[in-house]
């Protein structure tokens, strides 16, 4: 973080030159009319000037010391048709943006000179690189975003086709579960972010650092091919042409939370910025393990030493607050152009649950019922600093580093009924701490090598690491028999247990290192396109139950006086005794494991036209070659045997993407491709590993393989005007070994999870998504829009009888849900700078969790979800925006049978926020 302040810094600095000039600059973008695609060696000149240059590698061109007056402008290229922009104003200390489309010059036509102002209107960016793209997808652009009240890069992706979310992190592309999806930040492999999950969670990244994301949905031979769902690329903000400095706040109101009781406990110094001060740490002169050479009053001490921090309190929470800052130019270095954008993101948040939780046996009955309240403070902060530096036209290296850092603080209290055994009457209180951290930094180049066939070459090397550490997860049950009138007494056992007093303590770190070149060599109408990646993870995962114990065994009498104390003295130093408490340790040596994964790939590519029926139709097609080493290393419960898993598998995956155009606006598209699915390495690893957060315990499996998937995909897309988009979609996946967690029917520890693959899965459906004005309707109609997006998906698995499984087929997918809905109406009216746009989001019914034979699935049901936002610009540069979120407020219920298993409380929250652009 130093190194990336000093360097915002030292660009600060050099800004004090450049806003010193007298003279304008001149700059934009030179692209094909036909196909969206940059024109690179364009020139641009000022009329009756010696000013002018050429585009760059990204079609960009910028002249610098024009003085001010009134030119016209000239655009040509050697197989384009020149083009005249006149009345072009240059103004002093001002830069002016002026973007063109040069047409094909098919036929000799004479010069065409265009009377216009300095303004252009384009297709927006990302539909004209989803026109243009070799491959299906679909995204969401930073006006999108901007339009909606999304925090999150979660938040958001759940307007896209095809995407749902699950917990508000994780995301679910055409049914399948956030395992079949790849993150890419910046083009950079994201780690995985859970110890147990082979996910990465989308709410570490704030919203409004995102340029666009883009979700991939067929595979081409330069993608990763451990995809079948999608390949989630997350694009950050990029730097603008000109000096630009942003500053954005807002103030949000939940009603169940904000100027409400908030019960919370005390915490670390540095919990506003999202970071345990050590606080929730063991204490330095704790031992590294306990074991049986201890003697009870060494144990004895050594819990004394342990904080004391069980006291719950009652605060009355502030509002949310949210702000971002961001700084960006685009300037000249050494003669050369050099840009950056600076960001920082920081919000705040609070939120009361009321939680309703049931188990059942499997004959129906219950095995308890708790309902409460989670109390949660929520911390999200982040930044960016990304730097370009052209060192000429066609040569250019990039810098791009993201950060963000999350952390959930929860005071939960549930009371209720625990059926089973004797039956207890029971009050539970628990304190969570969770933070995590990611970091992406990418190095890259792009050359354009005009000698050489006017190929290109670019590389590039990322630096990605995943922190999650979860310090002192405590909690602590009351009980006492059913219908009596005793005082609650504290339960406790002869071992270490999260539940009766326990303490958890895991730390999760991950860090990968990759590298990859690509290189196309365009020959006439065919372009050849090669390349190799090489990436390389580490991840170690740590892991710690220290619990409050009766110390009573052959250490004398019990003093039962203790049980009754609250919650906030019962464990106290000097209750840590000969006839009082003890701790103990949870010995297992599969809590730790290390593991890495190294994966090799190459790759060959072509894209070439045909013409068929007087139409263009363009095929891209090649293969990927992937190698795969995947290795964990832990040791046996018992702690005295090393157990190692390795698993090494070479594929081939061919690609082929077909885009017939049947108009210049109109493009049907087929894809079929070989995909992977490998198992994360926690996944593989033979151990039970007890889940002291969900209380199940979770197996894995050393015979897992990898599912191998074919993809089919038919699209018919329109892009009949400006920002407008019709599409239909057919897809088809047929998954062999498929892998998801299920609930096996045995296990010694209770209801036992495990990772299996699934015989044999298909999944199949139909998008459809419509962007369009109603100026077709009526003039009156022509500031109104709708975007509309229809997800249907239907899949079946297969699961043959094994000796821990019971035979079942028919079932979808965990997660999938068999329909989703996307509907928006906005409103924009420029002249008077005025944004209202209504938003409506819903998905049916999924498996959350699957069940054996014996038993039913957990079922989460549909939710409304109504969003609305009034955005309205004053004096040019400021903007007033307010928000209502889940105005429906509909609680989220999860079923099992007919029986309802969890509830959740959900409110509506409301804000109040403005931006300004100097």
């Amino acid at each position: 973080m130093k190194f990336l302040f000093k360097c915002a810094v030292i660009i600060l600095l050099m800004q004090a030159a450049v806003l010193s000039q007298s003279n304008g600059i001149l700059t934009g973008k030179v692209v094909d009319a036909e196909t969206g695609e940059i024109i690179i060696g364009a020139n641009v000149l000022l009329e009756n000037t010696t000013l002018g240059a050429a585009t760059d590698l990204e079609g960009k061109y910028y002249i610098k010391a024009i003085p001010a007056g009134t030119y016209s402008v000239i655009f040509s290229y050697i197989t384009h048709t020149t083009q005249k922009i006149t009345g072009v104003v240059i103004s002093s200390n001002l830069t002016k943006q002026l973007d063109i489309a040069l047409k094909q010059n098919i036929i000799e036509v004479e010069e065409v000179i265009v009377q216009a102002n300095a303004s252009s209107a384009y297709e927006s960016a990302l539909l004209n690189q989803q026109k243009k793209s070799s491959s299906i997808s679909d995204g969401i652009s930073a006006e999108q975003i901007k339009r909606a009240p999304d925090a999150t890069s979660g938040d958001a992706l759940k307007r896209v086709t095809g995407v749902t979310i699950n917990e508000n992190k994780f995301v679910f592309v055409r049914g399948t579960s956030e395992r079949y999806s790849v993150a890419l930040l910046n083009n950079a492999t994201l780690p995985s972010t859970e110890p147990d999950k082979k996910t990465f969670a989308f709410d570490l990244l704030p919203a409004n650092v995102l340029e666009n994301t883009i979700i991939t949905k067929s595979f081409t031979p330069d993608s990763p091919g451990d995809f079948s769902g999608g390949l989630v690329k997350v694009n950050t903000i990029d730097f603008p042409s000109k000096m630009t400095i942003n500053l954005s706040y807002s103030t949000s109101y939940s009603g169940n939370a904000n100027l409400s009781d908030f019960s919370k406990y005390s915490g670390g110094k540095t919990d506003f910025l999202g970071i345990d001060d050590g606080s929730r740490s063991l204490p330095s002169s704790f031992p590294a393990k306990f074991n049986s050479s201890f003697k009870p009053d060494e144990v004895v001490n050594y819990a004394k030493t342990l904080s004391n921090n069980w006291k719950t309190e009652s605060v009355k929470a502030p509002l949310n607050q949210s702000f971002l800052f961001s700084i960006g130019d685009g300037t000249s270095l050494i003669g050369q152009q050099f840009g950056f954008i600076a960001a920082l993101s920081y919000k705040s948040s609070y939120q009361n649950t009321d939680m309703n939780r049931n188990e059942y046996e499997a004959s129906g009955e219950k095995r308890f019922e708790y309902d409460g309240r989670q109390s949660t403070y929520s911390v999200l902060w982040g930044g960016l600093l990304n730097l370009s530096y052209k060192i000429s036209d066609l040569h250019k290296i990039s810098f791009k580093n993201t950060y963000s850092r999350t952390a959930d603080d929860e005071t939960t209290f549930l009371k209720g009924f625990q059926y089973s055994d004797a039956g207890s009457e029971q009050e539970q209180t628990a304190f969570r701490y969770v933070e995590r951290e990611v970091y992406s930094g990418q190095l890259s180049g792009e050359h354009q090598l005009r000698d050489f066939f006017d190929s290109k070459l670019q590389w590039r090397y990322n630096h990605s690491s995943i922190l999650r550490n979860e310090p002192d997860y405590k909690r602590v049950i009351y009980g006492r028999e059913m219908g009596s009138k005793d005082p609650m007494n504290v339960v406790l056992g002869f071992q270490a247990n999260l539940k009766n007093g326990g303490r958890f303590f895991s730390y999760l770190k991950e860090f990968s290192n990759s590298g990859g070149t690509d290189y196309t060599l365009p020959l006439g109408q065919f372009k050849i396109k090669t390349g190799l990646n090489y990436d390389y993870r580490f991840r170690s995962f740590n892991s710690r139950l220290i619990g409050v114990i009766v110390n009573a065994p052959g250490n004398g009498y019990t003093d039962f006086s203790l049980y009754t104390l609250p919650i906030d003295e019962i464990f106290a130093p000097e209750n840590f005794r000969k006839n009082g408490l003890s701790i103990d340790e949870y010995r297992n040596g599969t809590n730790n494991y290390n593991a890495n994964q190294t994966t090799s790939a190459a790759y060959l590519m072509t894209e070439f036209p045909v013409y068929l029926l007087g139409n263009e139709l363009k095929i891209v097609g090649g293969f990927r070659f992937e190698s795969s080493d995947q290795r964990v290393s832990t040791m046996d419960i018992a702690e005295t045997n090393p157990l190692f898993v390795n698993l090494k598998k070479n594929d081939v995956l061919p690609s082929l993407n077909l885009t017939y155009r049947l108009s210049e606006v109109t493009n049907i598209r087929f894809a079929y491709s070989n995909t992977v699915n490998r198992p994360e390495l926690r996944e593989l690893a033979p151990f039970i590993y007890y889940d002291f957060a969900t209380q199940t315990s979770l197996r894995g499996n050393d015979k897992l393989k990898r599912a191998l998937i074919k993809n089919f995909d038919v699209r018919f897309e329109s892009y009949p005007g400006f920002g407008e988009f019709l599409s239909a979609s057919l897809f088809y996946k047929d998954m062999t070994d498929a892998i998801e967690q299920v609930v096996i029917s045995g296990g010694a520890l209770g209801s036992e999870r495990t990772f299996m693959n699934a015989n044999k899965a298909i999944n199949y459906g139909i998008e459809i998504e419509a962007r369009t004005s109603l100026r077709y309707i009526t003039d009156l109609l022509s500031n109104f829009s709708i975007n509309a997006n229809y997800t249907r998906v239907k899949s079946e698995v297969t699961i043959f009888e094994t000796e821990t499984t019971l035979p079942r087929s028919g079932r979808p997918l965990q997660g999938q849900s068999p329909y989703s809905i996307n509907t928006g109406i906005s409103y924009q009216n420029k002249e008077t700078g005025t944004n209202i746009n209504l938003l409506y989001n819903k998905i049916g019914e999924r498996i959350i969790e699957v069940a054996n034979a014996y038993e039913e699935d957990i079922i989460e049901k549909p939710r409304d979800l109504i969003d609305f936002s009034f955005t309205q610009t004053i004096l040019k540069d400021i903007d007033l925006k307010f928000t209502a979120k889940d105005i429906l407020g509909k609680e989220q219920v999860f079923y099992q049978g007919d029986k309802i298993a969890r509830k959740n409380s959900k409110v509506s929250s409301y804000s109040l926020g403005f931006s300004v652009k100097f």
